[in-house]
């Protein structure tokens, strides 16, 4: 058994757009700069996961026409942890964490075959990450195929 069996979470599955700024900090003719979406999914305690021993697994998505996700992935994550980890696992971001890094599952998705015209097959990838505990950020991503 682990700890996380014993923790008060609310579980469910939570759907949104999230910003994120790409390198590029180009302004057009407005004196705009293009902040990006990618789609994200924080499933909590759902059946399927639980079975392979995760507590929560978040899916971020690339969307259409946006630089992908691959770059950013550690600054996603953290600010996800940042903004929702403290309601849903009562787990405050400065303190040490309730939620092990071995109970998160963080997917990475470009889903191509959704691009119209496009040739080019689905990447989904399990993204591990380290947690830093004192910056209260993830660092060193490294992917794994899903398929």
């Amino acid at each position: 058994m682990t700890k996380e069996v014993n923790i008060h979470f609310h579980p469910g599955i939570y759907r949104f757009l999230w910003p994120y700024l790409a390198a590029n900090f180009s302004r057009n003719d407005k004196q705009e700069v293009a902040v990006y979406h990618c789609d994200v999914e924080i499933r909590v305690g759902q059946d399927e996961d639980m079975q392979v021993g995760k507590l929560v697994t978040i899916i971020v998505t690339a969307r259409d026409k946006t630089p992908g996700v691959q770059n950013f992935i550690e600054h996603i994550a953290t600010k996800i942890r940042l903004s929702f980890f403290d309601a849903i696992f009562h787990e405050k971001h400065w303190e040490k964490p309730i939620i092990s890094e071995n109970s998160i599952r963080w997917i990475e998705r470009h889903l191509f075959s959704q691009h119209p015209g496009s040739t080019m097959d689905d990447e989904i990838n399990e993204v591990i990450m380290k947690w830093d505990d004192v910056r209260h950020a993830y660092h060193s991503p490294t992917w794994r195929s899903m398929e």
